[in-house]
Formats: structure tokens, sequence, C-alpha cells
């Protein structure tokens, strides 16, 4: 039996299985703490029992100045349920998550922004192509054929022969 061998270099993950952002990985699996039974909290499950989206606070956080990014971060950690830390300890909880986060970011935002309206104005503008292409398509069928329903340059509608006199006897 032939057993099959792959290169890791070699092998790309569909989009489907792709990170959403991978450059956000490390602030988002960074620890938070301990659960209660001694198990690691890391953002991306605080973040969701909080019911916020890990990957969209983990962008909103990273596009603030750093002082701002802290200052936002610290009420959402203290939400996190029991009485986990001390303020002075969410402060610090804080400050080190988000030195985690992609400085280029915080410098880019701007630019970031623009790049993601333009990933998601691709889709819509494939969806125009592939329209004019259709319509294109179906023009070249018709005048191939001389079915053009306008211009008069088509073939012209058949003419019926002409009646037979009516006889009256």
């Amino acid at each position: 039996m032939r057993e099959a061998r792959f290169a890791p270099e070699t092998m790309t993950l569909r989009s489907l299985y792709m990170p959403l952002r991978p450059e956000l990985d490390e602030f988002l699996f960074a620890t938070v703490g301990e659960e209660r039974d001694g198990m690691p909290l890391s953002v991306i499950s605080a973040l969701t029992g909080l019911g916020l989206d890990p990957w969209d606070e983990a962008a909103r956080l990273s596009s603030l100045e750093r002082r701002d990014a802290v200052e936002q971060l610290i009420p959402t950690i203290a939400r996190l349920p029991g009485d986990r830390w001390t303020s002075p300890q969410i402060r610090q909880i804080a400050l080190g998550l988000i030195e985690l986060l992609p400085s280029t970011n915080r410098a880019c935002a701007a630019g970031d922004a623009g790049r993601q309206a333009g990933a998601k104005a691709a889709p819509s503008m494939t969806l125009w192509l592939v329209c004019l292409l259709l319509v294109a398509a179906a023009i070249i069928s018709m005048v191939a054929n001389g079915d053009l329903p306008f211009g008069g340059h088509g073939q012209s509608a058949p003419v019926s022969p002409p009646e037979a006199p009516l006889h009256s006897d």
C-alpha cells in the first residue's frame, strides 16, 4: 500500500479555513487569566462570553491609540463574570493585551478601512462583470442569427403570400 505524502510548504488552506485576521491571533488567543476551574481564559473566549465578536472588537481596539485602546478594554475585562481582579490588576492585564495588537493597524487605521471596503466591493465588481459578459454574449448571438429586435439590419419578417381574390358565383 502506498502512503500519501504531503509537503507542508506546498499545501495551502482553502479560504474557508483561513484565519479571519491572522495579525490579530496573538491578541485573541492570549490568556486573560484563569477560569474558576483553573483553565486558561483566552481573549477570544472572554469576548465571546460577553456577546462581542472577537475579531471586530480586536480590529476596533487595534485602530485606536494605545492609551485609548487600554481605556476601552478595561471595562470589557471588568464585565467578565465573578470577582476576578482588582482595578490595578485589570489595568495591567489590559496594558499587556493591548501590546499584543498589531501596531501597524493603529498607524494605518484609515488605510485598513479603505482596503476592507475594497475587499467587500470586489465580489460586486465580479458580479457586474459576469452580467456584462452575459449581455454581450446574448447580443452577439442575436446578431449572428439575425434576430435583433431593433435596428433593421437583421432579416426582415417573412411576407405572407398574397391572398387569393374572393370569387363570387
